[in-house]
């Protein structure tokens, strides 16, 4: 336990002060496809993306994932994330934007409000400098994907630099191969597709020439719909190579179930042979 401290206190003092540096010039936003929720002051940071406001709302940061370590305990990443909270936002006033709909991603199952937060005086995004410090992923869901290409922006460009924990083996972005080693975490998996099918009104996406044992991501109807509905038909994905991110699951290999149009980037087409 001790050892433990003295590293994540090495941390803080040698990491945690050259990445806030870095991030000067914190990133704005465009929230024009959220609303407007008003402001706040915040007056506790929770934990890495949980902060109390003065109303008494409990703020959720949404769109953003912060890994803990492998056994589930808090991790280097989150007490960073946690401490750059802390000094962007306590006793700062801050303007709430959420979905759109009224009903549907504005609270989880725990009644905490999803949110994305910014701080008034200067305008400073709080997922966007997560983001970019790379002390966050990219994670949005169907219920809050708003700001998700904005944000794969700035992770593509951390990423790229390896900044935060991108300079970490464990977190980079895996193989079709390698897929399967992260299946029950959330992971980021790129590769070529090879075959585009569809089977009882699912579609596989198949990344290998054994559907039995390949990683694969499905799309359910609803997801399909989606997808079309942005301009994208993901029946003529056979010749492109693309980035998806979600929840690994065990199923004829490793497989991913991709319900909105965020969680996939397309990243180029593939060279004909």
């Amino acid at each position: 336990m001790i050892k433990r401290s003295l590293f994540l206190l090495a941390f803080l003092a040698n990491a945690l002060l050259p990445l806030y540096a870095a991030a000067q010039g914190f990133p704005s936003g465009d929230f024009s496809q959220m609303r407007s929720m008003g402001q706040a002051e915040v007056i506790e940071v929770v934990d890495a993306r949980t902060i109390l406001l003065h109303d008494g709302r409990i703020a959720r940061l949404s769109g953003v994932d912060i890994p803990a370590n492998e056994d589930f305990s808090v991790s280097e990443w989150q007490i960073a994330a946690r401490n750059i909270l802390r000094d962007m936002l306590l006793a700062e006033r801050v303007e709430i934007y959420q979905t759109q709909k009224k009903d549907w991603g504005r609270t989880n199952r725990m009644g905490h409000h999803l949110m994305h937060i910014v701080r008034f005086d200067d305008k400073a995004w709080v997922q966007g400098t997560l983001v970019k410090l790379g002390l966050a992923r990219v994670n949005t869901t169907q219920r809050t994907p708003e700001m998700g290409t904005q944000m794969l922006a700035l992770e593509n460009t951390a990423r790229g630099e390896k900044i935060g924990l991108w300079a970490q083996e464990r977190f980079a972005v895996l193989t079709p191969e390698t897929a399967e080693r992260a299946i029950g975490r959330f992971a980021i998996v790129e590769g070529d597709v090879q075959s585009v099918t569809l089977n009882k009104n699912r579609l596989f996406i198949n990344f290998g020439a054994n559907w039995r044992d390949d990683f694969t991501v499905t799309l359910d109807s609803a997801a399909r719909r989606a997808f079309n509905k942005a301009g994208l038909d993901p029946m003529q994905w056979g010749n492109k190579r693309i980035r998806a991110r979600g929840y690994l699951k065990e199923i004829n290999g490793a497989s991913m179930s991709i319900d909105h149009v965020e969680a996939i980037e397309i990243i180029e087409v593939m060279d004909a042979e």
